[in-house]
């Protein structure tokens, strides 16, 4: 009964038993009573109707209040859940709130929630809560949770009442697919009392539905973010390291942890033979990867197509059953595969969709510095063979012709000795000595700049002072380096590597052409590119003459070749009796690079 009801029924009540009175004593009882004895009947009637209809209004006044306290306690206990479930993220941290809630409002002799994880998940309170899974645990086959409220029995034979509600498990189509169901036992005598259990468990289910919701919401962004750092994670490996089995051991590192699987192994493809070997495994490799596994065959026709689960196929280099339950994607370079990513995982864990397009990832990183390996090893053995044909070249056409020149002269000074011209012997002889000094100059000179290289610490820049202190001590030439505390020297290794073979070969032309006594080397900034130029004080030459001398002047193609293999020009300015200037412009990597102090000291003999 609402307030205006109880209104109007407060005013006609009163009414109408007063007039039933009225008309009673003076129709009815007035004709048998004295005046007085018929007004006491009247008014002691008038008394007790208007104490029982007091007390009648007040009590339920009373129970309506008790019963709007107990709705409030309610409301406010779903606030203060509602706030605190909007601040967890943490789905365990939801479901012990929930059920803390539950147990406050509800009395029940147990409350319990059961989500339909994968892998299950039962949690419940309450003193009730053996009977409360023992029950539910009978009836889950009939799904209690449609029906509400149902009668059972505990394993004691007591009367109980099971009251469910279904918990959402997502945004479409809620009540057809339910993510668990929250319970509340209740004592048999309470029947009364189930429509307010019941409307408080829907209340809390829809609240534990959408704190579940967030919470799997914001679990699945971790887990996109955590696929996301770790594929950026190997690429910036394969980026800035050469080690290839680094990064195949990054690669089945993170395969096995955020794909859950109990190992990861790459195997490679080993072309001449067609078979597949182990190279680096992750996780329980002990009880997964075979005795002897490592470097063992599994035939080229078992590698499956991109993400397919492994079938039956024995696959030596696993131990049962695990050479069954794996997922498996290829490594592809180009049409090519040259092996395989393969995780395995337990019979009853199922890999969805994301972690098989994160393997997919996975396995094209690890295609690439596969690829990437191989390009570098190329690349090295044609960096040697140049280096090969370069160096033969040299030879040729510097100590050779030296040896060459040699062979001839000592046989004309032995044909001068026989006809007794031992004074112009003696001088072919010194000549001959001052030839081969000149020689075994050259190759100490060669063998210090084959030694020479860009240390990792002091760079370019500290490599080309280290040389220039080691080259002024064997030519006795002042030489000096000049570059500002600021300059960028950032480039690539290869092109490291051929600047400062040309400023050694430059070199190499001052000591043994110029008739210099001191080279200068400065290295500055221009625009995006490095300059250097090697400057010296000797006779110089006419610079127009390098074109027309093409095929003899081995010395400075050399130097053009390298430069332009770098990506850079060369340049040449001199004049007779000026001195000559070598200049090398070459692209930097970055806007920055490394910096270096220089040492001004120069080195002499």
């Amino acid at each position: 009964m609402n307030l205006g009801r109880l209104k109007w029924v407060a005013i006609a009540l009163p009414l109408a038993f007063v007039a039933f009175l009225r008309l009673t004593t003076e129709h009815t009882l007035a004709s048998h009573l004295e005046g007085w004895s018929a007004s006491l009947i009247f008014f002691t009637a008038l008394g007790i109707g208007v104490f029982v209809f007091a007390s009648l209004v007040f009590g339920w006044l009373d129970r309506a209040q008790r019963a709007s306290e107990a709705r409030a306690r309610e409301l406010q206990a779903l606030n203060d859940l509602g706030r605190r479930l909007n601040g967890s993220l943490d789905s365990d941290a939801v479901l012990t709130a929930v059920l803390e809630t539950a147990s406050e409002i509800i009395d029940a002799r147990a409350v319990a929630v059961a989500l339909n994880a994968p892998d299950g998940c039962w949690r419940a309170v309450g003193e009730g809560r053996d009977d409360l899974e023992a029950i539910v645990t009978a009836d889950a086959p009939e799904e209690p949770w449609r029906h509400d409220a149902a009668r059972v029995f505990t394993h004691d034979g007591r009367a109980a009442m099971i009251v469910s509600a279904p918990v959402a498990g997502g945004a479409h189509d809620r009540a057809a697919h339910p993510g668990g169901t929250l319970y509340a036992l209740l004592d048999g005598d309470a029947g009364a009392s189930t429509a307010g259990v019941s409307r408080l468990l829907h209340a809390l289910a829809n609240h534990t539905g959408a704190a579940l919701q967030r919470c799997r919401l914001f679990d699945d962004v971790q887990r996109r973010e955590q696929r996301t750092r770790a594929l950026y994670d190997v690429g910036i490996e394969i980026a800035s390291s050469q080690d290839l089995s680094r990064v195949l051991r990054q690669v089945t590192a993170h395969a096995c942890k955020l794909v859950r699987a109990k190992a990861a192994v790459i195997c490679l493809l080993d072309e001449p033979s067609g078979c597949l070997s182990l190279v680096q495994a992750a996780g329980d490799v002990a009880s997964v990867v075979a005795p002897g596994g490592d470097g063992s065959a599994l035939t080229g026709a078992h590698i499956r197509p991109r993400l397919a689960d492994g079938d039956r196929a024995t696959c030596p280099v696993l131990t049962p059953p695990y050479n069954t339950t794996t997922v498996r994607s290829p490594l592809i370079v180009g049409s090519d595969v040259v092996g395989e990513l393969c995780i395995v995982h337990d019979q009853r864990e199922r890999v969805d969709q994301d972690e098989r397009a994160l393997l997919a990832g996975l396995a094209d990183m690890a295609a690439i510095a596969i690829h990437n390996s191989r390009l570098l090893e190329r690349e090295r053995q044609v960096a040697v063979l140049e280096e090969r044909d370069h160096l033969a070249r040299e030879m040729h056409d510097t100590l050779a012709q030296v040896l060459g020149y040699l062979h001839l002269k000592a046989a004309t000074t032995g044909k001068r000795l026989e006809a007794g011209e031992v004074e112009r012997a003696h001088e072919e002889l010194q000549e001959m000595q001052d030839l081969a000094h000149e020689a075994y100059v050259d190759v100490r000179e060669a063998i210090l700049g084959l030694r020479e290289t860009v240390a990792p610490a002091g760079g370019l820049v500290g490599s080309l002072q280290q040389y220039l202190q080691k080259f002024g001590r064997q030519a006795g030439i002042e030489a000096r380096l000049l570059a500002p505390t600021d300059v960028a020297a950032d480039l690539a290794p290869e092109a490291e590597i051929q600047l400062l073979r040309v400023v050694q070969e430059a070199l190499t032309n001052v000591r043994k052409h110029a008739g210099a006594t001191s080279a200068i080397v400065r290295v500055e900034n221009e625009d995006q590119h490095l300059r250097i130029s090697i400057e010296d004080d000797g006779r110089g030459f006419d610079a127009s003459r390098i074109d027309r001398a093409e095929g003899r002047s081995f010395g400075l193609r050399s130097m053009k070749e390298r430069v332009e293999r770098a990506g850079g020009r060369l340049s040449v300015a001199s004049s007779p009796g000026a001195g000559t200037q070598i200049i090398v412009l070459l692209p930097l990597q970055s806007t920055g690079g490394r910096r270096y102090v220089p040492h001004e000291s120069p080195a002499r003999r």
